[in-house]
């Protein structure tokens, strides 16, 4: 295993738009390639939070990458969009550097890293948000999207979480509700979205895990595979590893999915 760290993927803000690239050797490449995409609210949280399972997933024969994108309270949204579709395009655009193909790309992340992932897969190509100038491709969806216990309808969220939404938006989430639903992946689902993988724990008491149900239900009604995986006594951000039995278990989900979406 090779790891390249601490890659600017931007011209711009290149104190947040970093990310870490793991190439597995020649000889056990599978062709794919998984972006990994961290949590901490939209307020916190490191790319390298994610290192031991990029490293999992190399070992595996997977190109992985973890990126770090712009936080709130410094930033809005949508920069965190921006940031994580940038990271997508610019990945996707070294596929014959990196040795995978750009069709075998899923996008993982957890709680607002889900939310950012599960967003991901609901922008099309022609779709203006989270657009740069500096984006290399349009075609920044990916081909399997996997989220670990995902905030996902953001003005759901808002109700719990009030100053915390606030701080994302800009504004109290009903002050815009055209904002608040183009930033919340249930509401943008159209039936042109990739597989999606959900893990949840039933006893996560700051995402409910009926986020996941929810939107794995939106998107089995519009015709998109949607499997959701719920996790019996597991609670939230459980899957920075790759030791506990739920971080395991987990584990063995994605492959067995990434097994079937690339087949």
């Amino acid at each position: 295993m090779r790891e390249i760290l601490n890659l600017a993927f931007s011209t711009e803000h290149t104190d947040a738009r970093v990310i870490d690239v793991f190439l597995p050797e020649p000889s056990s490449a599978n062709g794919r390639c998984i972006l990994c995409i961290h949590g901490g609210g939209w307020t916190g949280g490191a790319r390298a939070g994610w290192h031991s399972v990029a490293r999992h997933f190399c070992e595996r024969g997977y190109v992985t990458a973890s990126a770090d994108y712009r936080l709130t309270p410094a930033w809005t949204f949508p920069a965190h969009i921006d940031d994580v579709r940038l990271a997508m395009g610019w990945l996707r655009a070294r596929a014959g550097q990196y040795g995978f193909s750009p069709d075998r790309m899923a996008a993982l992340g957890s709680s607002a890293g889900g939310h950012l992932v599960g967003l991901l897969g609901t922008i099309q190509p022609g779709d203006l948000l989270g657009f740069t100038p500096e984006l290399p491709r349009p075609d920044t969806v990916p081909d399997a999207v996997i989220c670990y216990c995902p905030v996902l309808d953001v003005g759901e969220w808002a109700k719990a979480y009030p100053d915390n939404v606030k701080a994302f938006l800009g504004k109290c989430a009903d002050e815009d509700p055209v904002l608040c639903a183009t930033a919340s992946p249930p509401r943008r689902i159209t039936g042109r979205e990739p597989p999606f993988l959900f893990l949840h724990g039933d006893a996560d008491d700051t995402v409910p895990v009926g986020e996941s149900v929810l939107m794995g239900e939106k998107l089995r009604a519009a015709g998109v595979r949607a499997d959701v995986v719920i996790l019996p006594g597991v609670g939230h951000g459980y899957g920075y590893g790759v030791t506990t039995p739920a971080q395991k278990e987990s584990l063995a989900h994605i492959e067995t999915f990434l097994d079937d979406v690339f087949a």
